[in-house]
C-alpha cells in the first residue's frame, strides 16, 4: 500500500493535466475513498474565511482584488491569499479537482454552474457551510449583488447546477 501512495505521489508531481490526472487514477484503480481531501480542517476554515472577509466586494469581469471580482476571480484570490496556486478560469478550475456528488458536500468543495441557459460552466464557488441536508450554502460573486452567500438548495442554483469537485493542494 506504501508503495502505491508513493507511486500516486510521483505521478502526482509528474501529471500536469487534470484529465491526464483522472485517467491515472483509473488506471490505477484508485476509489476516490483513497485520496484524502489534502487541505487540513484548519487550511480548509482559513480559506473560508479569507473568503467571507470579501463579502460586499462588488462583481467586476476579470477582478481579482477589493475594487471588483468575477467567481472564478474570488476562488483564486481565496487561494492566493493562502499562499495555494490554483487555475484562475471558471472553465480550467472545474477540471482541478475530483468530481464528488452534491451529497458528499464539504465545506471547502467547489462547485459549478451553467446559468443563463449556458451550455457551459460560466459560475463558480466554493461551499462555505453546511447546515443541513438542504442548506448548503456556497460563497461566490454574483453579477448584480457582488461577493455574496447563496444556499444552493433553491430553484435558480439547482437548475443551473453542473458539477462539484473536491480541489487538489499544490
Amino acid at each position: 500500500m506504501c508503495k502505491r501512495i508513493l507511486g500516486v505521489g510521483l505521478l502526482v508531481i509528474l501529471v500536469s493535466s487534470c484529465s491526464v490526472w483522472k485517467k491515472t487514477i483509473r488506471f490505477l484503480g484508485i476509489s476516490k475513498a483513497q485520496i484524502e481531501n489534502n487541505y487540513t480542517l484548519s487550511e480548509v476554515d482559513q480559506l473560508i474565511q479569507t473568503g467571507l472577509a470579501y463579502k460586499g466586494v462588488p462583481y467586476r469581469t476579470g477582478g481579482i482584488d477589493r475594487k471588483g471580482m468575477d467567481c472564478s476571480g474570488l476562488l483564486f484570490r481565496i487561494y492566493s491569499d493562502q499562499n495555494f496556486q490554483i487555475p484562475r478560469l471558471s472553465k480550467d478550475q472545474a477540471q482541478f479537482g475530483l468530481p464528488i456528488s452534491i451529497q458528499e458536500a464539504q465545506v471547502g468543495d467547489w462547485i459549478f454552474f451553467a446559468t443563463n441557459q449556458s451550455k457551459v460552466i460560466n459560475h463558480s464557488g466554493i461551499i462555505s457551510q453546511i447546515k443541513s441536508a438542504n442548506e448548503v450554502y456556497f460563497l461566490h460573486s454574483s453579477t448584480s449583488k457582488g461577493v455574496r452567500e447563496d444556499n444552493l438548495y433553491t430553484k435558480y442554483w439547482l437548475g443551473s447546477y453542473v458539477k462539484m469537485i473536491r480541489p487538489f493542494k499544490n
